[in-house]
C-alpha cells in the first residue's frame, strides 16, 4: 500500500510540472516576435525612423566619405578603408592586410582601383539609413 501512496505523490507533483512548463510554452508562442525595449512597464517605441534608400550623386559622395573611415564588407574581403581627400584610399584587410587604392567619381557612379594590374571598379553609391553601399561594398561608418 505504501508503495501505492508514493507512486500516486509522483505522478501527481510530475502533472503539476507539465501544466507549468506546458502554460509557460503557451505564453512564449503567443507573445510578439522580436525585441522589445521596455522603460518600466511600458513598451517604448525606437526613436529609428525608417529611410528610404537613394542613390547619391557624383556632387554627394565626396562629402560622405572624403577624411573618414569605415568598416567595409565585400564579397571576399573586410576590414576597414579610410578615403583621404586627395583620391587615395588606405585600406586595412582582415586577411590581406594593409594596402592603397585611388577612389574618385564619375557621372553619378563611384569608383575605386587598388593596382594597375586590376580594372577600375565603378557602381551605384547609396544611403540605406545605416549604411552606405559604394559599388560593390557595404560601408559603416566609424564613429570615433
Amino acid at each position: 500500500m505504501a508503495h501505492r501512496a508514493v507512486m500516486k505523490k509522483l505522478f501527481k507533483s510530475s502533472r503539476t510540472a507539465l501544466m507549468v512548463i506546458a502554460t509557460l510554452l503557451s505564453a512564449c508562442s503567443n507573445s510578439p516576435q522580436g525585441v522589445r525595449i521596455i522603460n518600466g512597464a511600458i513598451s517604448t517605441p525606437t526613436s529609428k525612423q525608417a529611410v528610404a534608400i537613394r542613390n547619391f550623386s557624383a556632387a554627394e559622395i565626396a562629402p560622405a566619405v572624403s577624411g573618414k573611415t569605415f568598416q567595409f564588407t565585400r564579397t571576399g574581403a573586410s576590414g576597414f578603408v579610410t578615403f583621404n581627400a586627395d583620391g587615395t584610399l588606405s585600406v586595412t584587410d582582415d586577411q590581406k592586410g594593409p594596402s592603397v587604392g585611388k577612389w574618385s567619381t564619375s557621372t553619378g557612379q563611384y569608383c575605386e582601383t587598388y593596382s594597375p594590374a586590376l580594372p577600375l571598379e565603378c557602381g551605384v553609391f547609396k544611403f540605406t539609413g545605416d549604411a552606405y553601399f559604394a559599388a560593390n561594398s557595404r560601408l559603416v561608418e566609424m564613429k570615433v
